[in-house]
């Protein structure tokens, strides 16, 4: 009796020791795989943070360097301006202006770096329809398929019906409502250059 109870208890004490190892075999094994993970992640997030400490790091001069220059002849529709843009003008002038050979004078004010222009006066001169709501300083130009809606104080330009940055603020004077140029002119489908011979401004339909 006593041996078999010996025995026993032996096989007994073999069984506990072989399931106390594997049991610890697998608990380590699971922890070494979460310790991969958790080096994956620490790399990743550790880079990511890197890249945004060089962001932080790079000089104003050089972000401001990255982006496109803005000119007072082309509406990149993006919201930024150049308020030092050299114009042709530093004070409200006439300035002569040719549309597709059609020579004439038309008035400008300068302002933060662009050319206003009134939009009676453009679009007249581009054959489009232009409609003024004087009590809300709103002026809707019209040519064919092309639409350009604008209002005195914003700088914001609905160009078919989608709302699109301006370079500047528009105007509301002497009854009208003053617009840069390049938005009037590259919202109805003409391309502005400078002559310097002549001294003009040049339309050309795109």
């Amino acid at each position: 009796m006593n041996k078999k109870w010996k025995r026993l208890m032996t096989m007994l004490a073999i069984l506990i020791t072989v399931i106390s190892i594997g049991t610890r075999v697998i608990a380590d094994d699971g922890h070494d795989h979460d310790d991969d993970d958790d080096d994956d992640r620490t790399e990743y997030y550790q880079e990511k943070n890197d890249n945004d400490d060089e962001n932080r790091h790079v000089p104003q001069n050089q972000i401001t360097n990255l982006q496109p220059s803005e000119y007072w002849n082309v509406w990149s529709r993006e919201s930024r301006n150049s308020p030092n843009n050299p114009l042709p003008i530093t004070e409200p002038a006439e300035l002569t202006f040719l549309v597709e050979g059609d020579e004439t004078r038309v008035y400008f004010i300068p302002k933060e770096g662009q050319l206003l222009v009134s939009a009676d006066r453009i679009s007249e001169l581009l054959g489009a329809r232009v409609k003024f709501y004087q009590q809300s300083k709103i002026v809707v130009l019209q040519k064919g398929e092309l639409e350009l809606a604008i209002r005195a104080g914003s700088n914001a330009a609905f160009e078919n019906r989608i709302k699109t940055p301006m370079p500047t603020q528009a105007t509301a004077y002497e009854n009208s409502i003053y617009l840069p140029i390049s938005v009037a002119a590259n919202a109805l489908g003409y391309r502005i250059s400078f002559d310097n011979t002549k001294k003009a401004l040049v339309l050309q339909s795109i």
